[in-house]
């Protein structure tokens, strides 16, 4: 793929983010693409809203890191997506879901960082480079079509990954934790839908341990010669299937004895 087809590629994506309605899907027209190749438009997009938008980056989403996701997507591993200033929201603030094409919600662990973490690390390394660990919610989005009906093909991780990583929005609790205040393995939590219990998981389902993001995330962004930076925030990835959001719904995210956070769209 050569820049003019990524630079179309990327238009295509940008007017379905601005306008909430889905494009086609990437391999559909793009046959050619690659998972690397799909990183480049992700980078590219990224850039673009950087130097057209004054936005900011400000960390990473890991996403499909459990193995029925993979399954599901058709990948055998983790992919990554980029984190810019206006994706964070506050919570108990109303989210505008004109903001979104199809937004769906996970629940997560942000970590922030106080150190740079380049790859490859251990998880030693990524441990002693984390500032705070807090409960977060991710607003996961597709600018694009989930089925091509004319090919039959489904989205796919490459689709994801060029689609900015499905990134969209996410709100951090304002409870902080330190590492070894809790064995995050073991920490649970639970999504409540207008009042109604609707799925829960353990972080053990991250990974093994959810701070093995950092380690895997790392070394991806190396063989890109990037690290992550002092700073960043990385969204670790979620115990649950996305899950999906219509106008004026109300979830409460539990996470025991780590709070809760609230969420309402309008």
């Amino acid at each position: 793929m050569n820049m003019t087809e990524r630079q179309a590629l990327i238009a295509g994506l940008e007017a379905a983010r601005r306008t909430r309605a889905a494009v086609a899907l990437p391999r559909v027209d793009h046959p050619e693409l690659t998972l690397e190749t799909a990183y480049v438009v992700q980078q590219d997009w990224v850039a673009s809203r950087i130097k057209n938008e004054g936005r900011r980056a400000i960390g990473y989403k890991v996403a499909l890191t459990t193995r029925g996701l993979q399954r599901a997507f058709g990948t055998d591993g983790p992919v990554f997506g980029v984190l810019l200033d206006d994706m964070e929201f506050d919570e108990g603030a109303p989210i505008p879901i004109d903001r979104f094409v199809a937004p769906k919600v996970e629940m997560e662990l942000c970590f922030r960082m106080a150190r740079r973490l380049a790859g490859p690390c251990s998880e030693a390394d990524a441990i002693a480079a984390i500032d705070w660990i807090a409960p977060a919610i991710e607003i996961l989005d597709s600018r694009t079509v989930m089925f091509d009906p004319a090919s039959g093909q489904a989205r796919s991780a490459i689709d994801i990954v060029a689609d900015a990583g499905g990134a969209a929005g996410f709100v951090v609790s304002p409870r902080r934790m330190s590492q070894g205040d809790t064995d995050l393995s073991r920490m649970g939590a639970v999504l409540y839908h207008n009042g109604e219990a609707e799925d829960s998981g353990l972080f053990s389902l991250v990974f093994g341990r959810p701070e093995r993001a950092l380690t895997w995330l790392a070394g991806a962004l190396a063989e890109q010669g990037r690290a992550i930076e002092a700073g960043d925030m990385v969204l670790s990835g979620s115990v649950i299937k996305p899950y999906p959001v219509a106008r004026g719904d109300r979830f409460e995210f539990d996470y025991g004895s780590s709070g809760t956070i609230a969420l309402r769209f309008e």
